[in-house]
């Protein structure tokens, strides 16, 4: 009987070593590891550019006839977490299989069986594990999809011109010219001159922004997430087309921006209520303030209007 058991207990473990295996313990996500993102981040940051030069008087803001459609994506890892076995679950089978073996009488403790029993308790654990994760993931699809359907129905140019208008229009004494332009489509399309239409509007400088990537960053803890948000702002000087500043800013969980809140943490589902009421709250917010924090900037070469 004793070799009997040890043969089980052989078998078991060596069936939990396997399920061990499976995977290697992973470092765990950071503040500011980004979760939900449109748009590209890759390429760093530049330093802020600023070149020496009259003053302009006369502002005019690109307008794109038509803002870029946003298509965000989920970066998290449910599919990896679906399919990984940590090991957990074939613990808890290992440990079940035993209670039963221990408890079944003398007579039907063969080795065989018993160790059919622990193996088998110890593969259910592991399948138990993955259809927990699976069963997870599938309660937050809804709230995902409101997320998503936010930032493409968000429209963030357009905010960040509408609010960084009114803002310099504190500082200069006048909103600036909308300068609208055709963005090029492909070699059948070129789209228009951008700087021909700001003559034509009387401006002597233009400024094009650019909201380059937004979406959610973890917070200080795994359950919390907040919006992040990144811009490119550059001021084109008109007569010779030279680029007289440029600056790129950038706010989030894990990378705030001086000069601004700490960034405000949520949960997914807070963030998801009412057709992502609170996720759409936030970034206009968060472009508010990075407007106005580029229309303070005193390297931005402007004078009165």
């Amino acid at each position: 009987m004793d070799r009997g058991i040890g043969r089980v207990l052989a078998s078991a473990l060596a069936a939990l070593l396997l399920a061990g295996c499976a995977t290697t313990q992973e470092t765990p996500p950071q503040e500011g590891w980004v979760i939900f993102q449109a748009g590209d981040t890759g390429s760093p940051p530049t330093d802020a550019l600023v070149v020496p030069g009259p003053a302009i008087h006369h502002l005019g803001v690109l307008i794109p006839t038509s803002d870029p459609p946003w298509q965000a994506l989920w970066l998290d890892t449910d599919k990896d977490e679906k399919n990984k076995m940590t090991g957990r679950g074939a613990f808890s089978g290992f440990l079940f299989g035993l209670g039963v073996v221990s408890s079944m009488p003398i007579t039907l403790v063969a080795w065989p069986v018993a160790a059919g029993v622990v193996a088998g308790t110890t593969a259910m654990g592991l399948l138990g594990e993955d259809m927990d994760t699976s069963a997870r993931s599938r309660v937050e699809v809804g709230d995902r999809e409101a997320l998503r359907e936010a930032a493409a129905t968000l429209y963030p140019d357009h905010l960040l011109r509408e609010s960084l208008a009114a803002a310099l229009a504190g500082r200069t004494g006048r909103s600036p010219f909308p300068v609208a332009w055709q963005p090029p489509r492909g070699p059948d399309t070129p789209g228009t001159n951008p700087m021909a239409e700001a003559r034509k509007a009387g401006a002597d400088g233009v400024l094009d922004l650019t909201v380059e990537a937004f979406g959610l960053a973890m917070g200080e803890d795994s359950e919390s997430f907040g919006v992040f948000v990144r811009v490119r702002a550059q001021l084109i000087e008109v007569g010779s087309g030279r680029l007289r500043y440029e600056r790129v800013l950038q706010h989030g969980p894990g990378r705030p921006m001086a000069g601004m809140p700490r960034p405000a943490a949520y949960s997914l589902e807070f963030l998801a209520l009412d057709k992502a009421r609170v996720f759409r709250h936030e970034m206009r917010e968060v472009l508010a303030r990075m407007a106005a924090i580029l229309a303070r900037d005193t390297a931005l070469p402007l004078g009165p209007s």
